[in-house]
């Protein structure tokens, strides 16, 4: 398998001449779920303290905070330097995307060894430590950005004699990728945790204060919490009074930490009331749990469930019971006896469609599972997604899809496929309705690949979904497991590279690498139509993969690639050889050789066209062949016996009398009126 790994390029690049990486000196309180993080220096400004985050492939980045941050830092906020592609020698020689950032020298307020800097104390908290906070979150929700990794442990001091504090970066991976459920607001952390999707400014001033409640106790509160305990304790008491146990922080800190750590997003604090707060001027806001309350407990599973965010859990953690249990209902009743204000029309009824089991064999439909989704969603109808065990937020979707694929989780990607149906995700925005205005937006964006995710063909399929929803991911082929592939011509270089080693036979079998093609390219459709109905052609296929890779050259104005061009035309030997005109062969053999050096894949295939020379070889040897049938034939016939009783004979025979007769006719008549002639 090492022929078929693309190499590292030679040397290094101009961007890892002037950044150095210190491999030897990691940074584990700067290092992310996208990446590992190491001290690092900047050659054109060697006063500067920079650190270098080296990004995992599989984890897409939020490249639009990137292109943001780097053009006009935020205060406050740990920004971005730069970035480029670095060879690195850790773990073997590789070619890595790294970025550059700024490194604040002060140290983490909560450091990866669980203990909180000796520096931190309430009136820090309580002044400089909200204050800066503020500052960095406002410039990012002014632009339109969630940060949504707002951990104790990605809050650092500007210096060791500095008040001030930085945000951590928020950029190397999606937004709540992976964070503690605890440190999550109750809207998104019941999704899986990679799926949570963007949230809003809301979910940012939550993970403030449940930061700020974890510095003041000095505790790494989110830590050995069963994550449904922890669900249900945050649902009745609050995720104020759950996190912290039941103890309370006294005076004005408790008050702001409170209001920030309201469940309920209307009574959440946001920036206006931190500025009161500051001011002294803030009143409390009161905090209700009624919204979500049931006229009366439904008992699942030996459990009585008075909340609607619970029950759908509930309901969503097994869905075969779930689905059980409600077909066992009379629905209409249940909803009209158990939901305030809910009201059931036909036509809502229609979309749920929660029908008995008639047949009381207590067994699951395939549609059963949608049916529990659906239901799921009426209840709790700003939550996620919940179907076969999995919760996500559908703008999640793209960072759960990257992190199955890294995984290999094929389950999870055939859950995914089911998900991305276009009735099914049409029902649940008619259950959503105006109380989730957003799902709507949500659907119009993954609607575009339901298509390709129902599709077995090249170019498309669940891996076309994946660089679709994740245009910044990289291609994560197992060819380019040592390089970052970005784009098409890096890919393009990389395959000159592999060719040059010996590897890259039948690359666009790779369904990683179509799909990334025909992702970053435009209107490739057609090719990838034409491949996918030559695949099981080799001769053909090769012919129309020279083609293909003549055209991205071409597209994208690549440089020589003589050893790609060289592979390519080894694979359309078998072709050339299957010709049937010596003469033809002969000439595209030359053409060939003549071709292999110069390195020009469109030249290859314009001079060549081996698509266009076999169909015409094909046809002129039919042509060929029935005119050699034909003279066959008529030798047979004239090389044997006649004989009397051959139809052909007697056909023969039967002309022949007639133009006897017609002679003799012609005879006697000459002679009858002619007599004397």
């Amino acid at each position: 398998m090492s022929g078929e790994i693309a190499p590292v390029p030679d040397g290094q690049s101009a961007f890892g001449e002037r950044y150095v990486v210190d491999f030897s000196a990691p940074l584990p309180e700067f290092t992310t779920e996208g990446g590992d993080a190491f001290k690092a220096s900047d050659k054109e400004r060697p006063g500067k303290d920079v650190y270098a985050l080296i990004h995992h492939p599989t984890v897409p980045m939020r490249n639009e905070i990137y292109r943001s941050l780097k053009a006009r830092p935020v205060a406050n906020m740990v920004n971005p330097v730069d970035r480029g592609l670095m060879t690195i020698e850790q773990g073997g020689r590789r070619q890595r995307l790294v970025t550059i950032f700024e490194r604040p020298a002060g140290g983490a307020l909560f450091g990866p060894d669980g203990r909180v800097n000796p520096r931190v104390n309430t009136n820090r908290l309580r002044q400089s430590v909200v204050l800066s906070a503020l500052k960095a979150i406002a410039a990012l929700h002014k632009r339109g950005f969630t940060h949504r990794a707002i951990l104790p442990t990605n809050m650092y001091f500007v210096s060791n004699d500095s008040e001030e504090i930085h945000l951590g970066e928020c950029y190397s991976s999606p937004p709540g990728y992976k964070v503690p459920f605890a440190l999550e607001s109750l809207e998104v952390a019941v999704a899986h945790e990679t799926a949570r999707g963007n949230g809003d400014a809301a979910c940012d001033f939550y993970q403030l204060g449940a930061a700020l409640q974890s510095l003041y106790f000095g505790e790494q509160l989110w830590r050995g919490r069963d994550r449904d305990s922890m669900l249900m304790a945050r649902v009745n008491q609050g995720s104020f009074w759950a996190l912290g146990g039941g103890r309370d922080i006294p005076g004005a800190l408790g008050t702001l930490v409170r209001g920030l750590m309201a469940d309920e997003t209307e009574e959440r604090w946001a920036a206006e009331d931190v500025l009161d707060w500051f001011e002294g001027v803030g009143k409390p806001k009161r905090t209700s749990m009624r919204a979500w309350s049931m006229n009366r407990p439904t008992n699942f599973k030996g459990v009585a469930y008075v909340d609607r965010r619970l029950l759908a859990d509930a309901f969503a953690r097994d869905p075969r019971e779930a689905s059980n249990f409600l077909k066992s209902l009379d629905f209409p009743s249940w909803v009209q006896l158990s939901f305030r204000d809910e009201i059931l029309s036909e036509r809502l009824e229609n979309v749920l469609r929660v029908t008995s089991d008639s047949s009381n064999l207590g067994g699951v439909r395939p549609d059963d599972y949608k049916m529990v989704t659906r239901v799921c969603l009426f209840i709790h109808p700003t939550g996620p997604v919940h179907y076969k065990g999995y919760s996500l937020m559908l703008d999640g979707l793209p960072s759960m899809i990257a992190d199955a694929f890294a995984r290999d989780d094929r389950d999870l990607l055939g859950v995914i496929h089911e998900i991305l149906d276009e009735r099914f995700l049409t029902s649940l925005t008619e259950i959503c309705g105006v109380k989730h205005p957003k799902f709507l937006a949500h659907v119009r964006d993954v609607r575009p690949f339901i298509a390709h995710s129902t599709s077995k063909q090249l170019g498309r399929g669940m891996e076309r979904v994946l660089y679709g929803m994740n245009t910044i991911l990289p291609c994560i082929s197992q060819r380019f497991s040592n390089v970052w592939i970005g784009s098409v011509k890096q890919m393009m270089r990389a395959l000159d590279r592999l060719a040059a080693s010996g590897g890259g036979k039948n690359i666009l079998l790779d369904r990683h690498v179509a799909a990334f093609c025909a992702a970053h390219g435009t209107d490739l459709e057609r090719e990838f139509n034409k491949l996918a109905a030559a695949q099981n052609d080799p001769s053909r296929f090769n012919s129309l993969s020279a083609e293909f890779f003549g055209l991205l050259q071409r597209r994208f104005k690549l440089e020589s690639l003589p050893n790609l061009t060289e592979k390519l035309v080894e694979g359309l030997a078998p072709a050339v050889k299957s010709l049937k005109n010596r003469k033809r062969r002969e000439r595209v053999n030359q053409l060939l050789d003549k071709v292999k050096k110069g390195g020009d894949i469109s030249k290859l295939t314009s001079e060549v066209n081996m698509v266009r020379i076999q169909a015409e070889d094909a046809r002129e040897f039919s042509q060929a062949r029935n005119a050699l049938m034909k003279l066959e034939k008529d030798r047979v016939l004239l090389s044997r016996k006649i004989q009397p009783t051959d139809p052909d004979a007697r056909a023969a025979g039967l002309r022949g009398s007639r133009w006897v007769a017609f002679g003799a006719m012609v005879v006697v008549g000459f002679l009858t009126f002619f007599p004397g002639g």
